[in-house]
């Protein structure tokens, strides 16, 4: 629908445009962007569209486009939809100058650019037939002029933007009813949902997690199930206990879900369900099971089933929808009546053309042409973290090959970043165009950050006609490729860490991860009741979205299980509940016991053996002053009274276990559900560092604690004998060559001897 002026839409505009900057400034400053919701109507600022950036869309130049995703779950039946388009200009602007809004490269309105009337505001209708389920673009495409005449294309006061805060995408919808097939169960736990958070509400019988370790582990793999289907959107886990309906009407008698709920999983036991179920339903459960059903009390929610004869069936079931990339049939349910795993495998690694190198094309890369001024970057993901590289080689290597083509300025050049840290150029001066082959890039590996690192090729390119007033700039010759077969240098993964380390665990899952399926490490529940269950299967979910693999043999333990037979320990639960033997080993936010140690500074101590080490490197220093060290001064504090309504996480490697273990606790059990929600929201747990972090309901109060020092943990990375030698034992590489030295000398002067011996008696 095209642009219409109105009294109503000037009105409209006048009231947006008259608000006070600096109050909407403050307001909005700490206020995380959202979607709104009520009674199927949504609200949502663009900068939530455009990954949550508060930052203005900018268009610059004569001719500047910005696309946005909009994302449409296929749950939602689009009835009615309007942008509202806060924007300012360049008054330096001409009439001619326009802004275009476009829906999937279809122009909707063209909204004028008017230098005398900087600040505007239009409200357009979108065509609801034409926002599909998926992927919708929705695009911002301005022409901007200063003069009628000659003008520079680039000039600097060729601009506008589009408020990012202000402008506003409102939709009516209505929610179809759900289509009851496994094969389309992402249409149901749909990352696209307009959703802020997901609270996966899962119903269990009364009792039978506490009584099944089976159903415990069934548990985990659906939340982690359903975390991995939203990827990125923060879920917590609701466990509620369900006794049964009294009546035996519907297909799900007495499972009424919270009116908050979108959908929920019935997990159990076929006997254990069964007066939750219908006699029909009941009767399908003959091994392993998985259904998709309409709630009885709204056909447009989902209740997945998740059940079996018996336990290891359920969990059978529940690993099942776990898998990645699992295929299921059109139909609404399955049985499931085998599933063989492997176990204690390793993650998957990109295949090396010889030692130590990767091509391109194994991290996922195809050969990919840029062109124009202001090409889109070409990105290449890698999984790495600092500690899994020899020591002795502080970069890591590329070896590039692209090709560019003729007519290019001396000042254009491939730009290399690394995680959006600049690091090399690769400079494009041949005006005859080129291919360069093996190109060498080295990217310092203190610039990598654990997990999943990105490498951007930004290309400057610039060709000699550079235009200015008058005249004109080609851009058809601007071509630059990076061909898939280029490569880089990533050794053989390695699970070497320091601990304790917060956030190396929130990016990687380490050490939880150094098995891929979690192998060896136990989830330690300390109660079984729900709000304490459902906040360990959300750090679990939390875990899964972090690992993107699925962690199907973790083991889920009780204060009284066997320990000593684990890699690695997670304990949730209230303080009260914790194990004494790992409260006397916590350091951080432990109140009546050790609330926080800490370093204030360094003491001077006496080391012999690190000064006679050094003596080695500098023999001409006072032995005396070698010999002095720093060693950590630090402070002790107790506090008497409780977490209030904070809730720790802390991490310390256990002196009686000798594996690493990390607590997450609060006062109380309903403390400890309300802070497992706040974990999973990317602002806490991307805050989450060093040994220890302690943070409230909201979030906003949120602190660190940093040990005093660290263990190391696991195999040390591949590395040559002389690399290490000189890297990790520096005083055996001295007293090496000092030997030589002194070998080859002793030869020297025998052969000498041996030599005078033979002259005095020949003469």
């Amino acid at each position: 629908m095209s642009f219409k002026p109105s009294m109503r839409c000037l009105a409209f505009g006048i009231l947006l445009a008259s608000l006070d900057a600096s109050a909407a400034a403050t307001t909005l400053a700490d206020e995380k962007l959202r979607v709104t919701q009520s009674d199927g109507e949504y609200s949502m600022q663009l900068g939530w569209l455009n990954n949550g950036r508060r930052m203005p869309l900018d268009l610059r130049g004569a001719s500047a486009a910005y696309g946005l995703k909009l994302p449409v779950p296929h749950r939602l039946n689009i009835e009615e939809s309007k942008l509202e388009v806060v924007y300012t200009n360049s008054i330096s602007l001409q009439p001619r100058s326009q802004l275009a809004v476009t829906l999937n490269g279809r122009v909707l309105a063209q909204l004028p650019i008017k230098a005398e009337q900087p600040d505007n505001a239009a409200r357009i209708t979108l065509p609801s037939d034409a926002l599909r389920g998926g992927y919708n673009e929705l695009g911002f495409r301005a022409a901007q002029h200063y003069t009628f005449e000659c003008e520079d294309p680039a000039a600097p006061e060729l601009y506008s933007q589009v408020d990012a805060l202000q402008s506003k995408l409102r939709l009516k919808t209505s929610r179809k009813p759900i289509e009851t097939s496994l094969a389309k169960l992402s249409r149901v736990f749909d990352s696209k949902l307009w959703l802020d958070h997901y609270e996966l509400e899962l119903l269990v019988p009364a009792g039978s997690l506490e009584r099944h370790e089976e159903l415990r582990q069934a548990a985990a793999q659906v939340s982690q199930s359903i975390a991995s289907a939203f990827e990125y959107l923060p879920v917590s886990v609701n466990l509620r206990e369900l006794s049964g309906g009294a009546a035996a009407e519907g297909r799900f008698p007495g499972v009424k879900l919270s009116e908050k709920t979108w959908d929920a999983v019935l997990l159990g036991t076929r006997d254990e369900l069964a007066p939750m179920l219908s006699p029909a339903i009941h009767s399908r459960i003959k091994e392993g099971y998985i259904g998709l059903f309409r709630s009885d009390q709204d056909p447009t929610r989902a209740i997945l089933v998740v059940s079996g004869v018996t336990p290891a069936q359920v969990r059978q079931a529940a690993t099942v929808l776990n898998l990645p990339d699992i295929a299921l049939p059109d139909r609404e349910d399955v049985s499931v009546s085998e599933l063989k795993m492997d176990e204690g495998y390793a993650r998957t690694q990109p295949m090396q053309v010889e030692k130590g190198w990767t091509h391109f094309s194994n991290l996922g890369f195809k050969n990919t042409t840029m062109h124009g001024m202001y090409p889109q970057p070409a990105q290449l993901e890698f999984w790495a973290f600092r500690e899994m590289f020899d020591p002795a080689k502080p970069y890591v290597e590329i070896e590039l090959n692209v090709a560019y083509g003729a007519g290019f300025d001396k000042k254009s050049a491939l730009n290399v970043m690394l995680n959006d840290n600049f690091m090399q150029a690769l400079h494009m001066q041949d005006r005859h165009g080129e291919q360069l082959w093996h190109a060498k890039i080295k990217l310092p590996t203190v610039a990598l950050r654990p997990g999943n690192n990105t490498i951007s090729f930004v290309p400057t390119l610039i060709g000699e006609d550079v235009g200015g007033a008058c005249e004109p700039i080609f851009t058809d010759h601007l071509y630059v490729s990076i061909f898939e077969d280029s490569r880089i240098e990533l050794p053989p993964l390695s699970d070497y860490m320091s601990f304790p380390d917060l956030a190396l665990m929130t990016k990687t899952g380490l050490p939880y991860t150094r098995l891929a399926d979690g192998k060896d490490i136990g989830v330690m529940i300390t109660d079984m009741r729900p709000a304490t269950m459902g906040s360990a299967l959300s750090l679990v979910a939390k875990l899964r979205q972090v690992h993107k693999s699925p962690l199907t043999a973790l083991s889920f333990i009780t204060a009284k299980s066997d320990l000593h037979d684990l890699d690695g320990l997670i304990v949730v639960g209230d303080i009260n509940t914790l194990p004494d033997n790992l409260v006397n080993e916590m350091t951080h936010f432990l109140p009546g016991q050790s609330w926080q140690t800490l370093q204030v500074g360094t003491l001077k101590d006496t080391d012999l053996g690190e000064g006679a080490k050094r003596w080695i490197k500098q023999p001409l220093k006072p032995f005396t002053e070698l010999t002095s060290v720093d060693t950590p001064a630090t402070a002790r504090v107790v506090l008497s009274e409780g977490l209030g309504s904070s809730t720790a996480m802390v991490q310390f490697m256990s002196a009686s276990l000798g594996i690493p273990v990390t607590v997450l606790t609060a006062s109380t059990r309903d403390h400890l559900k309300d802070g497992a929600t706040q974990m999973t929201e990317h602002s806490t747990w991307s805050a989450l560092t060093g040994s220890a972090t302690l943070w409230t309901p909201d979030g906003e109060a949120i602190a660190q604690a940093f040990p005093v020092t660290h263990d190391f943990i696991g195999d040390k990375p591949t590395v040559s004998p002389a690399s290490y030698i000189l890297s990790d034992r520096p005083w055996l590489s001295v007293i090496a060559a000092l030997t030589l030295i002194s070998f080859i000398a002793g030869l020297t002067w025998w052969l000498l001897r041996m030599r005078a011996r033979r002259m005095n008696l020949e003469s």
